[in-house]
């Protein structure tokens, strides 16, 4: 009987900071695309929902064309973004924006605070742009 009530006691305490922290996430969107001299302007909207400032968090991103082959690979920083705080980051890719289909973050490279496998497990990742699939 007292390992059960020691349990429920664990299980009281930790249960909200377990909820607490699923809820404290990293969401990126991406907002818009918009041509440029030759080039597409990937026009991104990341919020911080967490009580911690990040100082750097840098995506390896791969943009595919319809046919699902890789057109360009580019890396971004996506930091620093105060905590419980919205940013616009704006990246330019080496194709015309009707090329691309798809854009894959494919890892996290730096993720600071924090371990870059737990922030890439962390992001909701979605699009605006209907025509092009943003995913992980």
């Amino acid at each position: 009987m007292r390992g059960v009530v020691c349990a429920l006691v664990v299980l009281h305490v930790l249960l909200p900071i377990a909820t607490s922290a699923a809820e404290e996430k990293v969401s990126i969107q991406l907002n818009s695309v918009e041509n440029t001299d030759n080039r597409c302007r990937l026009n991104f909207v990341i919020e911080n929902k967490s009580q911690v400032r990040i100082e750097s968090m840098k995506l390896d991103l791969v943009a595919f064309d319809g046919d699902g082959g890789i057109l360009n690979r580019v890396i971004v920083e996506m930091g620093p973004v105060q905590s419980a705080k919205t940013m616009v980051r704006a990246f330019a890719v080496d194709a015309e924006c009707a090329h691309i289909s798809a854009l894959l973050v494919n890892d996290v490279l730096v993720c600071t605070p924090g371990e870059a496998g737990a922030c890439l497990d962390g992001l909701v990742l979605s699009s605006r742009v209907q025509a092009l699939r943003f995913y992980k």
